[in-house]
C-alpha cells in the first residue's frame, strides 16, 4: 500500500471515531433533561405527601412527624425508632407552611413542646425566698469522753497479791474488786481503828464526859484514815464486826466502764499514788470533726449534728455540738469541732471513723432546688424558661446549702421559673443543636 492510500485510510478511521463520541455525548444529554423534567413527578409518586389523593392540602395543612424525644434532629415522615439510642420515635405536628421544626434551636436554649418535656423529665419550678438549714459534712473520729475517764492509784504503799482485773478492755462496774494488795501500814491503822473503837465503848460505860469525847474524836478519825486508804463502807463494817484486821485489802473500782490500762503485775510492790488503772466509760462518746476554715460561719455551740458510719449502715447517731476549738491548726488550716453523743448501746469504739453532718440555724433567701444547679468548672448555671417552652442557660452564683435547696446569691429574681430536673438533658441538646452550625462556620471563607 502506498502512502496515499494510507494516509486516506486513517483519515476516515479518525472521522469515524468522532462521530460516534459525538453521537454519545448527545444522547447523555437527552438523558439529563429527561431526568430533569421528570424527575420530580417521579419522586412525588414514589413517596406521596400525607394529603396527597384526599384534596385536603392546602396553605394550611398540617404534616405529621416522627422525632425521637431525646435527639431532636432524628426525624422521619414515619414511625420507628431512633437510630442512636433506639427509643421510639414521638409523632409531631408543625405547620408546614411556618417551616417550624418539632424543637427550635434558640442560641444558647432549647424550645420543647409539652410532651418533649415529659420525656426530658424536665420539671419547672418558681424561684421564691425560702427557710431552710444549711449543712455542713465533715470527717471526724471517735474518742473518749475525757470527763468520764478514771484513775485508779495507790492510796498506799504495798504489794499487790492478786489482780481480779487482769486485762485491758475487761469491762467493770463501780464497787468491783481491781485487785488485793498487802500493806503494813494499813494492817496498823485497822489495829489502831480497834483500839479506839473499843476505847470509845468504854468512855461510853464511865461518868467522864472529856474522856468520852475523846475516844469519839480519836474513833472517828482512824475510820477516816481507813476510808482515805480504800476501804469501803462495808469493809469497814466488817472490821467492826470481826474485830480482826486483813493482812490482805481488796481495792474496788470507783466507776463503771471498761479497762483501758492496767499498770501493774501480781507481786509488784507499789508506792502511794502509783497510778494501776485506767477506766473510761462508753456510756457517752466524743466525735473530733474537723472543718475548713471557710466553714466556720455556719457552725455554732448547740447545733445539732448527724453521725453515721460504714460499721453501721442506715444508723444515725444523733448528737449537737458542745465545742468549738480556739485555735486553727496552722497546718492543715482546720478547726476541731467537739459533738457528744449517746452511746449507751455501746456501738460507738474510740479510733472509730465517722462522716459527720452539721446542721446550722435556718436562714432564709432566695434559692433553687439542688437538681436545678449544673456546675461546670468554676461556673454554675442554671436553665431559665424565657417564653412558652423555650429554655435558656442562664450563670448564677450561689451560697450555702441545705435541706435540698442553694442559695442564690445573684442571676435570679423571684418569680421566675426553672428546670428543676432535666438539666443536663437541655445542656446536651442544646451543644449538639450548636455543633452543626459551629463545623460549618469554620468552612466559611471570608
Amino acid at each position: 500500500m502506498d502512502l496515499n492510500n494510507y494516509l486516506s485510510q486513517k483519515g476516515k478511521g479518525r472521522k469515524f471515531s468522532v462521530g460516534v463520541a459525538t453521537a454519545a455525548a448527545g444522547l447523555l444529554i437527552i438523558a439529563a433533561v429527561i431526568l430533569y423534567l421528570f424527575l420530580p413527578a417521579l419522586r412525588k409518586h414514589l413517596h406521596p405527601s400525607p394529603g396527597a389523593g384526599t384534596g385536603k392540602r392546602g396553605a394550611g395543612a398540617v404534616a405529621v412527624n416522627y422525632v425521637c424525644p431525646m435527639h431532636s434532629f432524628i426525624a422521619t415522615d414515619h414511625p420507628g425508632a431512633c437510630s442512636i439510642c433506639g427509643m421510639t420515635l414521638v409523632s409531631q405536628q408543625a405547620a408546614p407552611t411556618k417551616g417550624v421544626a418539632c424543637s427550635v434551636h434558640i442560641p444558647g436554649g432549647v424550645t420543647l413542646n409539652p410532651e418533649q418535656k415529659i420525656m426530658a423529665n424536665v420539671a419547672l419550678v418558681k424561684v421564691a425566698t425560702r427557710e431552710f438549714s444549711t449543712e455542713t459534712q465533715a470527717a471526724g473520729k471517735v474518742s473518749w469522753d475525757e470527763r468520764r475517764l478514771t484513775r485508779v492509784s495507790a492510796r498506799i504503799a504495798g504489794r499487790v497479791e492478786r489482780l481480779h482485773a487482769d486485762f485491758t478492755g475487761a469491762r467493770i462496774t463501780s464497787g468491783e474488786p481491781l485487785l488485793d494488795i498487802y500493806s503494813p501500814d494499813l494492817v496498823s491503822a485497822q489495829r489502831e481503828y480497834l483500839l479506839a473503837l473499843e476505847g470509845t465503848e468504854h468512855a461510853v460505860e464511865g461518868s467522864l464526859p472529856e474522856s468520852r469525847s475523846m475516844m469519839t474524836g480519836l474513833r472517828d478519825a482512824s475510820r477516816a484514815r481507813l476510808a482515805l486508804w480504800g476501804l469501803s463502807d462495808r469493809q469497814i463494817s466488817e472490821l467492826e464486826r470481826s474485830r480482826q484486821p486483813k493482812k490482805i485489802v481488796t481495792i474496788n473500782s470507783p466507776a463503771s466502764g471498761v479497762i483501758m490500762e492496767r499498770l501493774v503485775t501480781v507481786g509488784q510492790y507499789v508506792n502511794e499514788g502509783a497510778p494501776l488503772f485506767s477506766v473510761g466509760s462508753l456510756s457517752t462518746v466524743w466525735v473530733i470533726a474537723e472543718l475548713y476554715e471557710s466553714d466556720l460561719g455556719r457552725i455554732e455551740i448547740g447545733a445539732p449534728s448527724l453521725v453515721t458510719t460504714e460499721a453501721f449502715p442506715g444508723k444515725v447517731f444523733q448528737g449537737r455540738v458542745a465545742f468549738l476549738d480556739p485555735a486553727i491548726n496552722p497546718e492543715t488550716r482546720t478547726l476541731k469541732v467537739r459533738i457528744d453523743l449517746d452511746n449507751r448501746g455501746g456501738l460507738l469504739k474510740p479510733e472509730m471513723f465517722v462522716k459527720v453532718r452539721l446542721k446550722s440555724r435556718k436562714l432564709r433567701a432566695l434559692a433553687v432546688p439542688e437538681g436545678a444547679v449544673i456546675f461546670s468548672g468554676e461556673r454554675s448555671l442554671v436553665w431559665v424558661e424565657n417564653g412558652p417552652g423555650v429554655l435558656v442557660p442562664r450563670n448564677i452564683t450561689v451560697g450555702r446549702r441545705g435541706e435540698g435547696y442553694y442559695e442564690v446569691i445573684s442571676g435570679l429574681m423571684g418569680g421566675e421559673s426553672v428546670a428543676a430536673s432535666g438539666g443536663f438533658l437541655l445542656d446536651g441538646e442544646s451543644q449538639l443543636k450548636s455543633a452543626p452550625s459551629s463545623s460549618s462556620g469554620e468552612g466559611k471563607q471570608p
